[in-house]
Protein backbone atom coordinates (compact mmCIF):
# COMPACT_ATOMS: atom_id res chain seq x y z
CA UNK A 1 0.00 0.00 0.00
CA UNK A 2 1.34 3.32 -0.84
CA UNK A 3 1.62 6.19 1.17
CA UNK A 4 -0.57 9.29 0.51
CA UNK A 5 -0.14 12.71 1.43
CA UNK A 6 -3.59 14.82 3.07
CA UNK A 7 -4.25 16.70 -0.14
CA UNK A 8 -4.63 13.07 -2.17
CA UNK A 9 -6.80 11.71 0.49
CA UNK A 10 -8.97 14.86 -0.12
CA UNK A 11 -9.35 13.94 -3.58
CA UNK A 12 -10.18 10.54 -3.21
CA UNK A 13 -12.92 11.67 -0.75
CA UNK A 14 -13.60 14.41 -3.41
CA UNK A 15 -13.98 11.82 -6.03
CA UNK A 16 -16.21 9.46 -4.66
CA UNK A 17 -18.42 11.90 -3.44
CA UNK A 18 -18.52 13.08 -7.06
CA UNK A 19 -19.48 9.29 -7.71
CA UNK A 20 -22.54 8.94 -5.41
CA UNK A 21 -23.32 12.34 -6.37
CA UNK A 22 -24.28 11.49 -10.14
CA UNK A 23 -25.26 8.04 -9.08
CA UNK A 24 -27.75 9.61 -7.07
CA UNK A 25 -29.02 12.30 -9.65
CA UNK A 26 -29.36 9.61 -11.78
CA UNK A 27 -31.54 7.62 -9.38
CA UNK A 28 -33.59 10.98 -8.66
CA UNK A 29 -34.15 12.54 -11.71
CA UNK A 30 -35.81 10.36 -14.59
CA UNK A 31 -34.73 10.21 -18.16
CA UNK A 32 -37.05 10.97 -20.67
CA UNK A 33 -37.62 7.88 -23.47
CA UNK A 34 -38.65 8.37 -26.51
CA UNK A 35 -41.00 7.37 -28.17
CA UNK A 36 -41.45 5.51 -30.98
CA UNK A 37 -43.60 7.30 -32.99
CA UNK A 38 -41.33 10.22 -32.84
CA UNK A 39 -38.70 8.75 -35.55
CA UNK A 40 -41.79 9.47 -38.03
CA UNK A 41 -42.63 13.30 -36.96
CA UNK A 42 -39.42 14.99 -36.89
CA UNK A 43 -40.45 17.77 -34.81
CA UNK A 44 -41.18 15.47 -31.81
CA UNK A 45 -38.24 14.41 -32.34
CA UNK A 46 -36.18 17.01 -31.56
CA UNK A 47 -38.41 17.78 -28.57
CA UNK A 48 -37.01 14.70 -27.44
CA UNK A 49 -33.28 15.77 -27.83
CA UNK A 50 -34.29 19.19 -25.90
CA UNK A 51 -36.07 17.32 -23.32
CA UNK A 52 -32.60 15.01 -23.11
CA UNK A 53 -30.27 18.12 -23.11
CA UNK A 54 -32.86 19.79 -20.27
CA UNK A 55 -32.19 16.15 -18.77
CA UNK A 56 -28.70 16.30 -18.44
CA UNK A 57 -28.08 19.55 -17.10
CA UNK A 58 -30.55 18.85 -14.59
CA UNK A 59 -28.26 15.89 -13.73
CA UNK A 60 -25.29 18.08 -13.26
CA UNK A 61 -27.23 20.98 -11.52
CA UNK A 62 -28.40 17.99 -8.60
CA UNK A 63 -25.23 16.80 -8.54
CA UNK A 64 -23.39 20.38 -8.04
CA UNK A 65 -25.97 20.97 -5.28
CA UNK A 66 -25.64 17.63 -3.95
CA UNK A 67 -21.73 18.26 -3.39
CA UNK A 68 -21.77 21.92 -2.03
CA UNK A 69 -22.08 21.23 1.68
CA UNK A 70 -20.25 18.38 1.45
CA UNK A 71 -17.10 20.04 -0.74
CA UNK A 72 -17.23 22.81 1.95
CA UNK A 73 -17.32 20.09 4.85
CA UNK A 74 -14.95 18.42 3.35
CA UNK A 75 -12.51 21.44 2.38
CA UNK A 76 -12.87 22.66 6.08
CA UNK A 77 -11.79 19.48 7.29
CA UNK A 78 -8.30 19.40 5.25
CA UNK A 79 -7.68 23.11 7.31
CA UNK A 80 -9.07 21.73 10.34
CA UNK A 81 -6.01 18.61 9.99
CA UNK A 82 -3.52 20.98 9.09
CA UNK A 83 -4.16 23.46 11.88
CA UNK A 84 -4.65 20.81 14.57
CA UNK A 85 -7.98 22.48 15.62
CA UNK A 86 -11.84 21.15 15.22
CA UNK A 87 -13.76 21.92 12.18
CA UNK A 88 -15.35 25.28 12.78
CA UNK A 89 -19.28 23.49 12.23
CA UNK A 90 -21.20 27.63 12.96
CA UNK A 91 -18.91 28.88 10.29
CA UNK A 92 -20.36 26.28 7.45
CA UNK A 93 -23.92 26.78 8.69
CA UNK A 94 -23.41 30.60 8.48
CA UNK A 95 -22.39 30.19 4.94
CA UNK A 96 -25.86 29.49 4.08
CA UNK A 97 -27.74 32.28 5.14
CA UNK A 98 -31.19 31.09 3.49
CA UNK A 99 -31.29 28.29 6.08
CA UNK A 100 -34.25 29.14 9.04
CA UNK A 101 -33.52 29.21 12.28
CA UNK A 102 -35.40 25.96 12.99
CA UNK A 103 -33.20 23.68 10.26
CA UNK A 104 -29.98 25.27 11.32
CA UNK A 105 -29.79 22.35 14.61
CA UNK A 106 -30.22 19.72 11.53
CA UNK A 107 -27.87 21.17 9.47
CA UNK A 108 -25.01 21.68 12.10
CA UNK A 109 -25.76 17.79 13.58
CA UNK A 110 -25.52 16.49 9.64
CA UNK A 111 -22.39 18.92 9.07
CA UNK A 112 -21.10 17.62 12.28
CA UNK A 113 -21.23 13.60 11.68
CA UNK A 114 -19.90 14.23 7.86
CA UNK A 115 -17.05 16.35 9.23
CA UNK A 116 -16.50 13.70 11.62
CA UNK A 117 -16.21 10.58 8.42
CA UNK A 118 -14.00 13.20 6.61
CA UNK A 119 -11.52 13.65 9.69
CA UNK A 120 -11.30 9.62 10.36
CA UNK A 121 -10.68 9.22 6.17
CA UNK A 122 -8.04 12.24 6.35
CA UNK A 123 -6.07 10.35 9.08
CA UNK A 124 -6.49 7.23 7.44
CA UNK A 125 -4.10 5.02 5.65
CA UNK A 126 -4.56 3.45 2.09
CA UNK A 127 -4.30 4.77 -1.89
CA UNK A 128 -7.78 4.18 -2.79
CA UNK A 129 -11.15 5.28 -1.18
CA UNK A 130 -12.22 1.47 -0.60
CA UNK A 131 -8.85 1.48 1.54
CA UNK A 132 -8.76 4.63 3.32
CA UNK A 133 -12.67 3.28 4.59
CA UNK A 134 -11.31 -0.21 5.21
CA UNK A 135 -8.31 1.70 7.49
CA UNK A 136 -10.41 4.66 9.34
CA UNK A 137 -13.44 2.24 9.64
CA UNK A 138 -11.80 -1.32 10.46
CA UNK A 139 -14.76 -3.54 9.41
CA UNK A 140 -17.92 -3.71 7.72
CA UNK A 141 -19.95 -3.11 11.00
CA UNK A 142 -18.40 0.17 12.24
CA UNK A 143 -19.13 1.42 8.72
CA UNK A 144 -22.73 0.27 8.32
CA UNK A 145 -23.12 2.44 11.76
CA UNK A 146 -21.76 5.21 10.57
CA UNK A 147 -23.77 5.79 7.35
CA UNK A 148 -26.96 4.86 9.21
CA UNK A 149 -25.90 7.81 11.60
CA UNK A 150 -25.60 9.62 8.25
CA UNK A 151 -28.55 8.76 6.49
CA UNK A 152 -30.84 10.01 9.98
CA UNK A 153 -29.40 13.06 10.51
CA UNK A 154 -29.44 13.71 6.28
CA UNK A 155 -33.05 12.93 6.33
CA UNK A 156 -33.90 14.99 9.42
CA UNK A 157 -32.47 17.86 7.62
CA UNK A 158 -33.79 17.47 4.37
CA UNK A 159 -37.53 16.89 6.34
CA UNK A 160 -36.87 19.73 8.31
CA UNK A 161 -36.24 21.77 5.18
CA UNK A 162 -38.60 20.40 3.26
CA UNK A 163 -41.41 22.86 4.77
CA UNK A 164 -39.16 25.92 3.47
CA UNK A 165 -38.84 25.05 -0.36
CA UNK A 166 -41.57 26.18 -2.90
CA UNK A 167 -43.18 23.54 -4.46
CA UNK A 168 -45.64 21.29 -4.63
CA UNK A 169 -45.70 18.94 -1.07
CA UNK A 170 -46.40 15.75 -2.17
CA UNK A 171 -43.83 15.96 -5.15
CA UNK A 172 -41.36 17.84 -2.73
CA UNK A 173 -41.81 15.02 -0.09
CA UNK A 174 -41.76 12.46 -2.63
CA UNK A 175 -37.99 13.36 -4.49
CA UNK A 176 -37.42 13.84 -0.73
CA UNK A 177 -38.11 10.25 -0.25
CA UNK A 178 -36.06 8.72 -3.43
CA UNK A 179 -33.00 10.36 -2.51
CA UNK A 180 -33.08 9.22 1.04
CA UNK A 181 -33.76 5.57 -0.21
CA UNK A 182 -30.79 6.58 -3.07
CA UNK A 183 -28.44 7.09 -0.61
CA UNK A 184 -29.20 4.54 1.74
CA UNK A 185 -29.20 1.63 -1.31
CA UNK A 186 -25.78 3.44 -2.47
CA UNK A 187 -24.40 3.24 0.95
CA UNK A 188 -25.08 -0.40 1.67
CA UNK A 189 -24.10 -0.90 -2.03
CA UNK A 190 -20.62 0.68 -1.57
CA UNK A 191 -20.19 -1.35 2.35
CA UNK A 192 -20.58 -4.52 0.67
CA UNK A 193 -18.22 -3.78 -2.50
CA UNK A 194 -15.62 -2.73 0.46
CA UNK A 195 -15.66 -5.16 3.12
CA UNK A 196 -16.23 -8.28 0.67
Amino acid sequence: MKTTTLDQRKELILANEETMAWQLALHVIEKPTPRVWMIFIPIFFVFYFWKLKEYEKGLKTFAENHLLSRCRTLENAVVAEKSGQPVDIQALVDQVEELQENTRAFYAEWLTVLAGHYRLLLNAKGDSYPALVRSGYRNKSNYLLFCRQLGKVESAFNMAILPTIDGERGELHFVTETMTEGLSNQRLREAEEIFS
